[in-house]
């Protein structure tokens, strides 16, 4: 019986993170538009790159979605454009601005993995190349 107890409670959190990882099957690309587009821009709290955390590449650049499907990248000194579209059937968002480091390294198709109003939480969509991406909307 006590075995069987300890048992529960190793796999217990590993289901409970599996769970939290799943997509969602309520997912409404309306209502992640409507998030995006909404307030002043947003920046990256968070870049994983494959083996290493490259967040200080953004740091000074905010980011707009436009409800056109322009993505514009800002920082101090320039502005760059390039495109975005959310794709409800795969649940992906998916950037592309080419042309200019480090703003290359959004090009993708992005799993969603969480939204909020705040917060966008976003997988690359090969499991071999380990990115993950978070924007947080600016107060």
């Amino acid at each position: 019986m006590m075995k069987r107890f300890w048992i529960v409670w190793l796999v217990l959190p590993f289901l409970v993170i599996s769970w939290g990882c799943e997509q969602s099957d309520d997912f409404n690309p309306d209502d992640l538009t409507q998030v995006l587009i909404q307030g002043d821009g947003w920046h990256i709290t968070y870049f994983w790159d494959k083996d290493k955390d490259e967040t200080h590449k953004f740091n000074g650049w905010v980011f707009q979605f436009q409800d056109t499907g322009v993505f514009r990248a800002i920082s101090l000194s320039e502005t760059r454009q390039g495109t975005w579209t959310v794709n409800p059937s795969s649940q992906k968002l998916i950037i592309d601005i080419t042309g200019f480091q480090p703003l290359d390294e959004l090009n993708d198709d992005w799993l969603i993995l969480e939204q909020s109003d705040t917060l966008i939480k976003l997988r690359d969509d090969n499991d071999t190349h380990l990115e993950e991406l978070h924007f947080q909307k600016l107060p």
